[in-house]
């Protein structure tokens, strides 16, 4: 019985996806396309229509012999949405992302986050945003996380992270997930920039690739922690998964340029650090040296798209020819340009709107979420536990 009941579930994610990727289908072509029986299907179809996470469309064109035309159906954006929340030491950002993959809600402010305080904190945010929500009517799916540091996303814990001053092991879902009554998931902010490329950008060939975070955090040049002002976050994807590393430590990064004087990630002096932004030439410096690393990335693991963001995007084609040159140069052989090198476009809203996307792949692939129950997307946070939020 749990195999058949694991079965279901397993098609239903795939018919889900299917649609997502086609934005409007019939049954019929989901079945020729999965390769399941087509009764199979529109049982699945008629559980989902039930469900209210799909919706029937416009007709689709008769067969060549005629006949009746099919009915589409697609994702019912209005079913709820996903919200997705950056959290940085001096600020937050999050962003509700419908099942459309468009942002219907967004909102920022500066706060101080630190460890010791990180659960009450975020209990704080999420209480400021449930009232925005609420007061739109807007409904809510569930919430991703993305944070700076050492994330075990199966388990929902931090092992540390150096911006936000943690340096013990927390248990961050298991400490906030008894206020919500929508699952809570967290993940690293490069980790979750990659979430937002998977399920929402529509293609299929998107299985091998890299994603660079760039930040340039805003701290006094007097700070004993201003090394700190760069930070580059690392995700990487290979055959259509995120790659975690055996302790969920992949995409932590250290150049191997740096030397006893630099400060930070990058051979960088303190100096260099405090006019990076401003100065030409020692932002090509960096960038230099960063490329030459996702070169080695690229065609070691002969990745097909190198993605960028956050402050990347200020630098828009500098960027581009700096990594393609790099990853030429690091090429053994006869070079063609293979590999595609896009900027995200979502500035600092990155990592909160791949947070929403890692929402949405989590529900996807275990639809026993929704079922749980059948008003799960009227609700963010009930009476009670909002009140206990409160307090």
């Amino acid at each position: 019985m749990a195999f058949i009941k694991r079965t279901k579930i397993i098609n239903r994610f795939r018919i889900l996806r299917e649609i997502w990727m086609n934005k409007e289908i019939s049954r019929v072509d989901i079945a020729r396309a999965l390769g399941l029986d087509k009764s199979t299907v529109s049982n699945n179809v008629k559980e989902l229509l039930r469900m209210g996470v799909i919706v029937e469309a416009s007709e689709g064109s008769s067969g060549p012999q005629g006949g009746r035309k099919p009915v589409n159906i697609k994702l019912n954006k209005d079913f709820g949405c996903f919200l997705g929340i950056e959290l940085r030491p001096e600020s937050y950002t999050a962003v509700a992302v419908d099942l459309e993959g468009e942002i219907i809600y967004a909102r920022s402010e500066k706060i101080v986050i630190a460890g010791e305080r990180l659960t009450e904190t975020f209990l704080e945010i999420t209480t400021v945003l449930a009232a925005d929500l609420q007061r739109r009517q807007i409904g809510l799916l569930g919430i991703g996380v993305g944070l700076s540091g050492v994330v075990n996303a199966r388990e929902g814990s931090i092992k540390y992270s150096i911006p936000l001053g943690i340096t013990e092991h927390c248990d961050f879902c298991a400490a906030v997930s008894s206020h919500f009554s929508v699952p809570v998931f967290i993940d690293n902010d490069a980790n979750a920039c990659v979430w937002g490329e998977l399920p929402f950008h529509r293609i299929k060939d998107l299985r091998d690739f890299i994603f660079l975070l760039l930040e340039f955090r805003d701290l006094d040049p007097g700070s004993p922690n201003f090394w700190e002002k760069i930070g580059v976050g690392i995700g990487l994807v290979l055959n259509g998964s995120v790659h975690y590393g055996h302790d969920y430590s992949a995409g932590e990064f250290r150049s191997i340029a740096r030397s006893e004087s630099s400060q930070g990630q990058f051979n960088l002096s303190k100096e260099e650090l405090r006019v990076v932004e401003e100065d030409e030439a020692v932002r090509e410096k960096f960038l230099r040296e960063l490329g030459a690393h996702v070169a080695l990335f690229v065609n070691t693991f002969n990745l097909s798209h190198v993605i960028l963001g956050g402050y990347f995007e200020r630098y828009d084609r500098q960027i581009t020819q700096i990594f393609e040159e790099e990853i030429r140069k690091n090429w053994p052989y006869p070079y063609e340009n293979k590999n595609t090198i896009w900027l995200s476009s979502l500035g600092n809203q990155a990592v909160a709107y791949g947070a929403a996307g890692m929402v949405l792949n989590k529900l996807f692939s275990d639809l026993e979420i929704f079922e749980l129950d059948s008003d799960l997307h009227r609700n963010f946070l009930p009476e009670k536990q909002f009140d206990r939020a409160l307090n």
